[in-house]
Parts: structure tokens; C-alpha cells; sequence
């Protein structure tokens, strides 16, 4: 799952950032997130080795546009997600936030993605929750290493707020669901254990 989070950071990073007239807004709001962070990294500021801490952290910072990483940590945690106080919860979305990015965006430098493709195959818009949350499906096919991996970005849109990633969808895996997975079965560890875990992964 490391290898695969890492070549979707890598579509994040090299999809053509040029909006086309007829993409809907969600795939328009998708690319500016890509020239954001393909900013950061042709920044020759940041070329060198002792600024390599900077770069992951503002890397991080452009990433937080994209991702709604409170619904990421909500979906990860599935039923689990009752059992957390406000304040626990606000812990844990900082700290899965920052394992997630330590865990993966840090593997940008170590990937070779020259060879990488990425083509939109379908933007559907779904319908809206009850709750007036807007919904996207897109589709994409990515071509990486001489293999195509179908690709699917599902976007959500919130009264007031902006379009972003809570969720993403790999040869039909759902990285949300890998996460859930994980933490379904942890309902005999209290909430300040599984938060505590995730620190000491985060200062490994």
C-alpha cells in the first residue's frame, strides 16, 4: 500500500495542471491543487539536501488543499470514530495527517515518476447527500512502468466550502477502507492508546 500511495502522490504531482473549457469544477479544483504543489517543487529554493525538511513540510501544507483530511480520518477510523471526545478527535486527525504525510510525501524524492501518464476517462457528478454535500466521481487511467492502474478520485464538495479528496480508489481498493480495516477491530484500545501509537510511529 506505501508503493501505491506513493505513485498517487505521483498523479497528484504530474497531471497536466492546464484546465481544459469543459472539465467540470471538481477536476478544475483537482488541477490547481497539482500546480500548487508542482510549484514547491520546481522551486530551486528547495533543491538543496538541508532544505529537503522545508520542502516535505510546505509539500504537507499544499496537500491539506487537496485532501480533506478530516474526512480521511473519520473514514479511517469507521465505528471507532464514536468512541473519540472533540478533543480527541482533533488530536487525531493532526497526527494521522502528519503520519500519513511522513509515511508517503516524504517517498516523492525516491520515486522516478518520468515515465507516468495520466488520463482523465470520466467526471461524474453523483448526487448530493441529504445534507447538501456535493459529490464527484473521477475516473482516471494512469500509465506508470509500462502497466495502466485504473485510478479513482472521489471529491466531496460541503455547504460553504471548497472541492476536495476524502477518498481514493485503486484497482477498486479504497485507501479510506485499508485504513478502516486496520482500526476496525481496535475497540479494546482506548482512544489516547491508538492516538499515542500514531505519535510514536510520527517521531520514528
Amino acid at each position: 500500500m506505501k508503493k501505491i500511495m506513493t505513485v498517487l502522490l505521483g498523479i497528484l504531482l504530474l497531471t497536466p495542471a492546464v484546465p481544459k473549457a469543459a472539465d467540470l469544477e471538481p477536476e478544475i479544483v483537482l488541477r490547481n491543487g497539482v500546480n500548487a504543489i508542482i510549484s514547491v517543487l520546481n522551486d530551486p529554493a528547495f533543491a538543496s539536501a538541508n532544505q529537503k525538511d522545508a520542502r516535505k513540510e510546505l509539500l504537507f501544507n499544499k496537500a491539506e488543499s487537496v485532501f480533506d483530511f478530516n474526512e480521511f480520518s473519520r473514514g479511517a477510523l469507521g465505528r471507532n470514530w464514536g468512541r473519540f471526545s472533540e478533543n480527541q478527535r482533533t488530536e487525531f486527525i493532526k497526527h494521522f495527517s502528519r503520519l500519513i504525510a511522513n509515511t508517503y510525501i516524504a517517498k516523492i524524492d525516491d520515486e522516478n515518476f518520468e515515465d507516468l501518464k495520466i488520463t482523465y476517462t470520466k467526471t461524474e457528478m453523483l448526487d448530493a447527500t441529504k445534507s447538501g454535500i456535493e459529490r464527484a466521481d473521477i475516473a482516471t487511467d494512469v500509465f506508470h512502468n509500462k502497466v495502466m492502474t485504473p485510478v479513482n478520485y472521489r471529491m466531496m464538495k460541503k455547504k460553504g466550502g471548497e472541492w476536495k479528496i476524502y477518498d481514493v480508489k485503486i484497482e477498486g481498493v479504497s485507501l479510506v477502507g485499508n485504513y478502516r480495516e486496520q482500526y476496525r477491530t481496535r475497540f479494546n484500545d482506548s482512544p489516547d492508546k491508538i492516538i499515542q501509537e500514531i505519535k510514536e510511529k510520527i517521531s520514528q
